[in-house]
């Protein structure tokens, strides 16, 4: 589902700006370690990560709304990809925006390879930007916010377990801003679960198992050798 107004207030709003400035410098440095193979964004075209990449990898924007950024219109709930097909996926407040967890998440999961990596950002439901900033973010339907922990426990049933986890953004109107390295250093220190967004870093986990033909050795297993040629003579 297309959330336009959150993207524009990300873009226009100035505490918005305050954290897309944090989200992308979060999104930068983490897809920096995976710059290469094929990497697919969804939505949020306006942020754009092509200088981060491997010069032979493949970087793909797809979003639910066309524009010159978007390659392919798509709906995170059935993804055009084929089975194990993608490196990185980057899913920037892709949690926040839909009502389907279920479909989109076993999308991800069916064209990620195993050993693959989704980086997501999200609002923090938890976080005391609440306080000052939500009514300014008019959004219909309303967003589905949910606390960073949340989310590592839901991942985990999808077989998405978390490597790396980041809180930003401390800003009160009053202390955001050029300065922000200080709120942002005070926050983590003292209060990090009440940023107004999460970062994480996620793996998909897979391990497959496949039986082979057990040779029957005499001298290894000889009850059971017995075993079989009383069944040969049966």
């Amino acid at each position: 589902m297309s959330y336009p107004q959150l993207e524009g207030w990300l873009a226009e709003h100035a505490f918005g700006l305050y954290l897309s400035k944090l989200e992308q410098q979060f999104l930068r440095h983490k897809l920096s370690a995976l710059r290469f193979g094929t990497i697919l964004q969804c939505s949020f075209s306006q942020w754009l990560f092509h200088d981060v990449f491997a010069a032979d990898s493949q970087y793909l924007v797809q979003s639910e709304r066309a524009d010159e950024s978007v390659a392919i219109v798509a709906n995170n709930t059935a993804l055009p990809w084929a089975n194990q097909s993608i490196d990185t996926i980057i899913w920037p407040h892709g949690l926040d925006t839909i009502c389907c967890h279920d479909a989109a998440l076993a999308e991800m999961i069916r064209v990620l390879v195993p050993g693959g990596h989704i980086i997501l950002t999200g609002l923090n439901a938890q976080g005391y930007w609440r306080l000052f900033y939500q009514r300014s973010i008019h959004c219909q339907p309303a967003l589905n916010l949910l606390s960073a922990n949340t989310v590592v426990n839901r991942m985990k049933r999808y077989g998405l377990y978390l490597e790396e986890g980041q809180f930003m953004g401390y800003g009160i109107p009053a202390c955001f801003g050029t300065n922000y390295n200080t709120i942002e250093y005070m926050g983590n220190r003292w209060w990090p679960h009440l940023a107004a967004v999460y970062g994480l870093v996620l793996v998909k986990r897979a391990v497959f198992l496949t039986l082979t033909q057990q040779l029957v050795n005499p001298l290894l297993n000889p009850v059971t050798n017995v075993a079989l040629k009383g069944m040969e003579y049966d």
